[in-house]
């Protein structure tokens, strides 16, 4: 599975993944620290990737906004005590199927999935 993972997102989330065999971008790489988040989802969009944020922007910019979204948005709600914490959350999200054509919201109480606005 590809997956950008937004600046907020931290290096270490991102080389977790990697060494875990997603194929893993940050957007900081690509696009540089101060993209806006219009173009990193724009990004995401073009290249197939799923977006992994801690910024819940880009829900109102798909669901608020009528962008374009991407193959699907992990969004983390709260702020995990270690990677150690976040890692197995994300690839489970990952893993279970409902990515595709969703957002989910990984908070701390459990995860919420929600469909994208149908486009056209």
């Amino acid at each position: 599975m590809r997956l950008l993972c937004d600046a907020n997102l931290g290096s270490r989330i991102a080389l977790a993944l990697a060494s875990s065999g997603y194929d893993v971008v940050r957007s900081i790489h690509v696009l540089g620290q101060a993209a806006p988040d219009d173009e990193i989802l724009a990004f995401a969009v073009a290249q197939g990737r799923v977006l992994l944020t801690c910024d819940s922007d880009f829900g109102e910019l798909v669901f608020l906004k009528g962008k374009t979204p991407p193959p699907g948005i992990l969004y983390v709600r709260f702020e995990p005590q270690s990677v150690d914490d976040i890692v197995p959350r994300i690839v489970a999200a990952l893993n279970s199927g409902r990515v595709e054509g969703n957002m989910i919201v990984i908070g701390d109480a459990g995860d919420r999935v929600t469909t994208f606005p149908r486009q056209g």
